[in-house]
Protein backbone atom coordinates (compact mmCIF):
# COMPACT_ATOMS: atom_id res chain seq x y z
CA UNK A 1 0.00 0.00 0.00
CA UNK A 2 1.04 3.55 -0.45
CA UNK A 3 1.28 5.99 2.48
CA UNK A 4 -2.46 6.52 2.89
CA UNK A 5 -4.45 6.89 6.11
CA UNK A 6 -5.42 3.22 6.00
CA UNK A 7 -1.90 2.29 7.08
CA UNK A 8 -2.09 4.24 10.34
CA UNK A 9 -5.77 3.75 11.16
CA UNK A 10 -5.33 0.46 13.10
CA UNK A 11 -2.73 2.11 15.34
CA UNK A 12 -4.92 5.11 15.98
CA UNK A 13 -8.04 3.02 16.57
CA UNK A 14 -6.25 0.63 18.93
CA UNK A 15 -4.72 3.44 20.96
CA UNK A 16 -8.02 5.34 21.05
CA UNK A 17 -9.94 2.25 22.16
CA UNK A 18 -7.41 1.56 24.90
CA UNK A 19 -7.60 5.15 26.17
CA UNK A 20 -11.41 5.19 26.18
CA UNK A 21 -11.69 1.81 27.92
CA UNK A 22 -9.06 2.79 30.48
CA UNK A 23 -10.88 5.99 31.34
CA UNK A 24 -14.17 4.09 31.61
CA UNK A 25 -12.58 1.45 33.86
CA UNK A 26 -11.08 4.16 36.05
CA UNK A 27 -14.45 5.84 36.56
CA UNK A 28 -16.19 2.49 37.18
CA UNK A 29 -13.68 1.55 39.86
CA UNK A 30 -13.81 5.04 41.36
CA UNK A 31 -17.61 4.93 41.50
CA UNK A 32 -17.54 1.60 43.35
CA UNK A 33 -15.02 2.89 45.88
CA UNK A 34 -16.99 6.10 46.37
CA UNK A 35 -20.21 4.13 46.81
CA UNK A 36 -18.59 1.88 49.42
CA UNK A 37 -17.20 4.95 51.19
CA UNK A 38 -20.66 6.56 51.21
CA UNK A 39 -22.24 3.44 52.70
CA UNK A 40 -19.54 3.09 55.36
CA UNK A 41 -19.74 6.77 56.28
CA UNK A 42 -23.48 6.36 56.72
CA UNK A 43 -22.69 3.49 59.12
CA UNK A 44 -20.30 5.74 61.03
CA UNK A 45 -16.95 4.30 59.92
CA UNK A 46 -14.20 6.95 59.71
CA UNK A 47 -11.74 6.99 56.80
CA UNK A 48 -8.25 8.45 56.83
CA UNK A 49 -7.53 10.85 54.00
CA UNK A 50 -4.64 9.81 51.73
CA UNK A 51 -1.39 11.68 52.24
CA UNK A 52 -0.01 14.18 49.76
CA UNK A 53 2.73 11.78 48.69
CA UNK A 54 0.20 9.04 47.91
CA UNK A 55 -1.89 11.48 45.84
CA UNK A 56 1.22 12.68 44.03
CA UNK A 57 2.31 9.11 43.30
CA UNK A 58 -1.11 8.27 41.84
CA UNK A 59 -1.15 11.46 39.76
CA UNK A 60 2.22 10.51 38.27
CA UNK A 61 1.64 6.75 37.97
CA UNK A 62 -1.69 6.86 36.14
CA UNK A 63 -0.51 8.86 33.09
CA UNK A 64 2.72 6.86 32.91
CA UNK A 65 0.82 3.56 32.91
CA UNK A 66 -1.60 4.84 30.27
CA UNK A 67 1.25 6.03 28.04
CA UNK A 68 3.01 2.68 28.37
CA UNK A 69 -0.20 0.84 27.49
CA UNK A 70 -0.77 3.03 24.43
CA UNK A 71 2.80 2.42 23.24
CA UNK A 72 2.40 -1.32 23.79
CA UNK A 73 -0.85 -1.38 21.81
CA UNK A 74 0.75 0.53 18.96
CA UNK A 75 3.74 -1.82 18.76
CA UNK A 76 1.63 -4.96 19.26
CA UNK A 77 -0.71 -3.84 16.50
CA UNK A 78 2.23 -3.11 14.21
CA UNK A 79 3.73 -6.52 14.99
CA UNK A 80 0.38 -8.23 14.38
CA UNK A 81 -0.26 -6.55 11.03
CA UNK A 82 3.29 -6.90 9.67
Amino acid sequence: MNGSWTNIFPYFAGAFKLIVLSIGAYFAIKWHFDEERRVREAEGVVFDKPSFMKKLAMMIALPVILIILVILVIYATKWFYD
